[in-house]
C-alpha cells in the first residue's frame, strides 16, 4: 500500500504544473483550414449574415476582452460577463458560442481548454490561438425563464 501512496503523491504535485503547463500554451480556437473555410463563405456571391436578435428580458452578455478597439497579438484572452434580468438566472448548461459566418460551435473548445473559468456571472478562457486577421464570436446565453441573449463579438488579429 505504500508505494500506491508514494506514486499519487508524485501525481499529485506533478498536476498543477501540468496545468500550469497546457494553459501557459493555451488553446487552438479555430484552424487555419476552418478560417479558410469562413474566408470562402463570407466571399459567396449573395453571402450575408443575419443575425437573430435576443429574447426581450434576455440575459446581458457583456465582452469584456477581447479588446476590439483595435487589433490584438495572439493570443487572445476570452472574458465574458452575464448579467439575468430581474428574477431569472443565467442557465450556463445553454451557453453556446459560435464561430462566424459557418456559426461553427466552439463551445468546447473553449470549455474544455485549460484553465477556463465559467459560472452564471461569466467566462474567463486565456490563451486562444487563431490565424491573423478579422473573427466574429457570437455568444448566447438563457436564463432561467427560457429567454435568450446574444451578442457578437468582432475583433480582428495581427
Amino acid at each position: 500500500m505504500l508505494p500506491r501512496i508514494a506514486v499519487l503523491a508524485v501525481m499529485a504535485t506533478a498536476l498543477p504544473l501540468t496545468i500550469v503547463h497546457a494553459a501557459a500554451h493555451g488553446f487552438e480556437l479555430l484552424s487555419d483550414q476552418e478560417y479558410r473555410s469562413e474566408q470562402a463563405a463570407r466571399a459567396a456571391p449573395g453571402a450575408t449574415l443575419i443575425p437573430k436578435a435576443a429574447d426581450f428580458d434576455a440575459p446581458a452578455i457583456t465582452v469584456v476582452k477581447p479588446d476590439r478597439s483595435a487589433p490584438i497579438q495572439p493570443p487572445v484572452d476570452i472574458e465574458v460577463r452575464f448579467t439575468p434580468a430581474a428574477g431569472a438566472t443565467v442557465n450556463i448548461a445553454s451557453l453556446k458560442i459560435m464561430y462566424g459566418f459557418l456559426k461553427l460551435d466552439i463551445t468546447h473548445r473553449i470549455l474544455d481548454a485549460p484553465g477556463v473559468q465559467v459560472s452564471p456571472s461569466g467566462l474567463k478562457a486565456s490563451g486562444a490561438r487563431l490565424p491573423s486577421g478579422n473573427h466574429k464570436l457570437i455568444i448566447e446565453v438563457a436564463d432561467s425563464l427560457g429567454r435568450t441573449g446574444r451578442q457578437p463579438c468582432e475583433f480582428t488579429v495581427k
